[in-house]
C-alpha cells in the first residue's frame, strides 16, 4: 500500500466515523456553581444614610475648611439616583462611568455654613454640589 492510499483511507475512516450516531447513553453535565454574586446593590429604604456616608461627608467638609466633623448637622439627607459613575458632577475632561448610580444627597451645616454633597450608596464616591 503507498504513501498516499493510506492517507486516504485514514481519512475516509475519520469522515465515516463522523457521521456515526452519538451515544444515546446520558452523559453527566458538568456541575454548575452556586456562587453568590459578589457586587452588593445598597438597598436604600428611607431617608437615614448610612453611616459610612455620613463619615465620609463629615471628612470631606473637615478636609475642605478644618471644621471638625463632630461640630456638623445634618440638615437634609435624600436618597437620589445619580446618572453617572460621577454622580452627575463630571469635572473637566474626565470620563465617567455609564451607569446609574444609587446614592444620597445630604446637606450638611456648622451654623454658619452650609455644604451639600452629593454621594454613592457606600461613600465611597463623594462630590461637592454646593456650598454657601
Amino acid at each position: 500500500m503507498t504513501q498516499s492510499s493510506r492517507i486516504w483511507s485514514l481519512l475516509l475512516c475519520f469522515s465515516l466515523w463522523g457521521c456515526t450516531q452519538p451515544s444515546l447513553s446520558p452523559v453527566a453535565s458538568p456541575p454548575t456553581s452556586t456562587v453568590p454574586e459578589t457586587t452588593e446593590k445598597p438597598v436604600i429604604s428611607n431617608n437615614t444614610p448610612p453611616s459610612e456616608v455620613i463619615e465620609a461627608v463629615g471628612q470631606a467638609v473637615s478636609s475642605l475648611s478644618g471644621i471638625d466633623p463632630n461640630q456638623l448637622q445634618i440638615q437634609q439627607s435624600s436618597p437620589k439616583t445619580w446618572p453617572d459613575g460621577c454622580l452627575g458632577l463630571p469635572k473637566p475632561d474626565e470620563l465617567c462611568t455609564q451607569a446609574l448610580v444609587q446614592g444620597w444627597q445630604i446637606t450638611v451645616t456648622n451654623g454658619q455654613k452650609t455644604w451639600v454633597y452629593r454621594t454613592d450608596g457606600q461613600g465611597r464616591v463623594i462630590r461637592l454640589e454646593s456650598q454657601s
